[in-house]
Parts: C-alpha cells; structure tokens; sequence
C-alpha cells in the first residue's frame, strides 16, 4: 500500500532471494548488479529523482531579493478545524499563538479539538504529557482583536463568504501594527479584491493551507498584485518553519490544485453517466497510483461545497475554474442531506453518507445512489456503454494537465515541477509518476496527450451541443502551450534541451526570450 506501482520493491525482494539462496555469492553480485541497473535507468527512478530536486526549486523565487521579517508570534482568525490545524502547526515549532473567533462557544470547541490532537499524542506515547503542557500554554485564545497588536503574522481562517472575509480585514487593519503580515487562507477566494481593504495591500497574500493543516504537508503560497519581497520572502520562510512542502502560486481561480482538479472530478461523473461503474473509476484511480479515487475524495472534503456556492450564487448551472457539471447527482445528495463522511445516517447505522455508506473505516457505494444514476442517464436519454479504464485514465488526468499547460501559460506558476509538488503532496499523486507534468512528457508523451484531447474535445462539444441536458465545458480544448510544446518536439528542440529540464520549462524560457528580442536555443 505504500509503494504503489513501484518497482523497488521486488528488486529488492529479488536481491534478498539471492542472498539467501542457495546460489553462489557471484550469482548473488550478478543479480544484484542486473536489478540495480533496470532500476537506475527506469522511468520511476527518473521521477523520483525529478521529485527530489523539485522540492528544492520550489523554494527559489524569481526577482525575490528580500530578507524574510522575523516571526515571533502569530495571530490566527478563526478556531474551526482549518484555523485549529494551522495553530497547531505553529505551536509545534515553538511560535506562540493568539486564536480568536467570534464567540465563546466556538473558540472553546476549537481549544478541544486542539487539545484533543495532543492528548491523542500522549495516548499513544507520541508525546509526553509535560509537553502537551507547554504546547498548551503557547496559545492564548481570545475574542477581541486587540490581542493581535504584537503579532508579527496574522492568518485569517473564517468560512468562505467573501463579505465576511473584507469585514475582518478592515477589523485587522485597525488592530495590527504597521509591519505585521495580513495573510487569508482561502481556498479560491479573489485575494487581490480582499487586500483590496488594507490601506497597506503589500503586507498580504494568500497562505493555502490544506485540511488537516496540521497533517497535510502542502503550502500553496498566492502571490497577490501588490504583495511586497518581504510579504513573499516571510511567507515562503514561514512554510520552511513549519517544514510545509511550500510552492508560490499566482492569485487565479482556485489557484494550482483546486483549479487542475475540477476537470478530474467532472469528468469522474461523466464517465460514470455513461456507462462505468463508482467502483471502476475508483480502482483505475488508486491502481494509478492515487491515495483514493474521486468519488471518496468527494465524500471526504463534502459533497455540499461547491453546491452551496452555486446556490448562494443564485445559479444552480452556474460553472467555474474549480467546480462544474455534471450537477444531477451531487444535487440529489445536498438536497438529501447526504455530504459524505460529515452526515451520518443512524437509520442505516453508518457513520457517513454520500456516494458510499461509511461505516467506520468501511464503504460501500449506496444503491440508492446507483439507482439515482440510472434515473439520471434516463432523463438524459443516455444509454449505459462500456467505458475501457485506460479510456478513465485519459478522461480524468489529460484534461487535468491541460489545466497544468495553461496555468504555466498564464503564468500562474513559475515552472512546471512546482505544480508536480503541488499534486504530489497535496492531492495524493504518485511520487513514483513524478507529479502530473512530469507524468505527461515521460509517461504517454505530449504528442499523445494532444491527440486524446482533440478527441474528447470533439466528443465533449458533441454531447452538449447536442443533447440540452449537457453543459458546456472547454478543457479539453489543447492549450497554446502544450501545442507549442508538441510542434517544438517535431521540430528537433528536444535534442537542444539539458538534461533533466522539462520540455514545458524549455519552451516557454524560449517564448520569453523570443518576446524580449532574445536568441533562440
């Protein structure tokens, strides 16, 4: 379960055999030389390599020349599970902490799930009980701004109301002293529209932390149009203090992940309206290598997220970067109370309920659920087919790192290997395929990941220009860049390219050049 994929494992297991066989020690060498050498020039060496040295890239930021600002105490805005986690974070490296919300009751919850983190620890002989103390004693929960005048960074972490978060950066803004970092830890929100408050818009900039904080190693830092060096140069510092994966972002819809994993998700239901079934989709993508497959995914972060954006939009069709159709069966569930693991249903004894029927560490897909999906294809008029897995996995990750190409392309990441830690460490991409970019140059080849979009595009613009029941979506239309990545390849740049450089990086540093009067390769 931990090495999925891999091919480490039987050599080693091969080398082993050897040893403990009843061939001579030559033999053993000559096995050992042999399994060495098809792992050193495999393809999941070349990855996990690539994995390697991109999480030290990530950490050099173009054009950043400022010092960090020290961090000596932090503010967090908001004591829920989000807020909770990144506290924690903190506490564990020694950073004392002010936590506030807006009433007793809530901020006393968040102190229990805090505590209860901790005491766990102990229980499991983790941590010992003098040092849940001293962790304890590091936080001061609080509910009035003041307590924020001395903190050095402030991280708001309240619900995703786009009203509410302005109203507590203008709050901010009266109780911070000058120098003190504003940061939001909103997962798609405009971060430029709530700097916009500030009357200093420099000292903010998006910190995404990922659920739970306190578990999850990704960072995604979001640049923002007025962040200052030093707003960078802290929060990219701040990451390393906490020992977070930590990639700089640029502030577009849903950022890198949210934004590359919405394509993946819809077309997760699309192929499941057509004909495959919730658990083959699922098996594809954890036989790829995924810590789970879509649909559990859905049940785990909540079925009602984005349905209740669009129903606060007024727009139940309403679709974006990081959420679009097909609705019909998510609907269904919200309208049902049926979120995933959150809502327990005690009628049936489970303990959550959505796609699956949770109960405790096992599910099962509802049969209510594949009922639902029948009545859905009906109402379309479509008729259930044969989906083949290697058809799922093309669906679910080319359009996935398409979104990757036009990210690059927009320039909303500085170079391809950060949106590979981003997936790798945030989303439960395979290490072994060295994140979605890497996968796609040296796993299929761009050539062919160009070829299956024109396809599904083509199918795609089919079914929704044809069929009223359908909404339109465009990602699998190829981006400029990966068509230019392609005709670069046909036109022999590859061989002009360094090692261990990606052909994406190659050419857009190319485009660059180009557009400044530069040389070519």
């Amino acid at each position: 379960n931990q090495a999925k994929g891999m091919i480490a494992p039987e050599a080693i297991i091969n080398c082993v055999r050897a040893a403990c066989g009843t061939g001579s020690f030559q033999e053993g060498v000559a096995i050992e030389g042999k399994e060495f050498g098809k792992l050193l020039f495999s393809v999941q060496s070349k990855a996990m390599r690539h994995v390697f040295f991109s999480q030290r890239m990530a950490g050099k930021i173009a054009g950043v020349k400022a010092a960090p600002a020290p961090i000596k105490k932090v503010g967090i805005l908001g004591a829920g599970l989000m807020g909770g986690g990144i506290a924690v974070c903190f506490v564990q490296k020694g950073v004392p902490v002010v936590l506030k919300d807006a009433k007793q009751e809530w901020l006393d919850a968040g102190m229990k799930n805090i505590v209860a983190i901790w005491t766990g620890q102990v229980k499991r002989g983790r941590l010992s009980e003098q040092k849940a103390k001293d962790y304890i004693a590091l936080i001061k929960p609080t509910l009035k701004f003041e307590d924020f005048a001395d903190c050095d960074l402030i991280i708001e972490a309240v619900p995703e109301i786009m009203s509410l978060k302005k109203e507590v950066f203008l709050e901010l803004d009266k109780h911070t002293k000058p120098g003190t970092l504003i940061c939001t830890n909103t997962s798609g929100l405009n971060i430029d529209e709530i700097a916009s408050t500030l009357k200093d818009p420099s000292r903010c900039m998006g910190t995404h932390f990922f659920s739970p904080a306190n578990v999850m190693q990704l960072l995604e830092n979001v640049r923002t149009a007025k962040a200052s060096e030093q707003t960078i140069a802290t929060c990219m510092a701040m990451g390393k203090l906490l020992s977070k994966q930590t990639v700089l972002v640029g502030n577009c819809d849903g950022f890198v992940g949210n934004r590359m994993i919405a394509p993946y998700a819809s077309e997760a239901k699309q192929v499941i309206e057509e004909g495959a079934t919730i658990e083959q989709v699922e098996r594809v993508a954890e036989e790829f290598g995924m810590a789970m497959g879509p649909m559990s995914l859905g049940d785990l972060v909540g079925q009602e997220l984005f349905w209740k954006q669009r129903k606060a939009a007024g727009d139940m069709n309403k679709q974006t970067k990081t959420y679009m159709g097909p609705y019909e069966l998510v609907d269904w569930l919200c309208e049902n109370n049926r979120f995933g693991l959150k809502t327990p249903d005690p009628k049936i004894g489970a303990t959550g309920r959505g796609i699956f029927i949770h109960k405790g560490r096992d599910k099962a897909v509802d049969p209510e659920v594949v009922a639902k999906i029948e009545e859905i294809r009906k109402l379309k008029g479509v008729t259930a087919r044969k989906v083949t897995d290697e058809e799922i996995v093309e669906r679910l990750f080319f359009p996935l790192i398409n979104e990757g190409f036009r990210i690059l392309e927009e320039g909303f990441a500085q170079r391809s290997s950060d949106i590979d830690i981003v997936y790798i460490f945030g989303y439960g991409f395979p290490p072994v395929k060295g994140g979605p970019m890497f996968y796609a140059e040296n796993y299929v080849g761009l050539p062919k990941i160009l070829e299956r979009l024109k396809v599904y595009a083509a199918e795609a613009k089919k079914r929704y220009t044809t069929n009223k029941h359908y909404l339109p979506v465009d990602y699998f239309e190829p981006s400029q860049l990966l068509i230019d990545c392609v005709q670069a390849e046909q036109m022999g740049m590859k061989a002009k390219v360094p090692p261990g450089v990606p052909m994406v990086d190659a050419v857009l540093d190319f485009k660059k050049k180009q557009a400044k009067g530069g040389s070519k390769l």
